[in-house]
């Protein structure tokens, strides 16, 4: 009983490990050589910085259901959203060191 538990226990990590790794490479493979001003409707599931290293310039990639968006880093709206985007990533991570040390007690 103890062994499959365990085997179930490092299957379940090999997969969300299988997982993270792959939506870090489809974020990394996204070179923005053009960028839009527009503002966006879709929701906005995820961002990143991305660095110029040419051909890619430098922009905010804004992750959507209909897919990734290189928007110009220093519109006004798109510095509003990267701000609203790290409060909700900061009260998340509280939340989940909350319920870590709250279970432990």
């Amino acid at each position: 009983m103890l062994l499959s538990q365990k085997m179930r226990s490092l299957a379940v990590a090999a997969f969300f490990s299988c997982i993270a790794i792959t939506l870090a490479n489809q974020r990394e493979s996204v070179c923005c050589k053009e960028v839009s001003t527009s503002k966006l409707t879709a929701p906005i599931t995820g961002f990143m910085v991305h660095q110029a290293r040419p051909p890619c310039v430098k922009a905010v990639i804004f992750f959507t259901a209909e897919g990734a968006v290189c928007s110009h880093w220093k519109e006004k709206w798109v510095m509003e959203k990267v701000i609203e985007l790290r409060q909700i990533q900061a009260k998340e991570k509280n939340k989940k060191i909350n319920t870590t040390t709250s279970a432990k007690l």
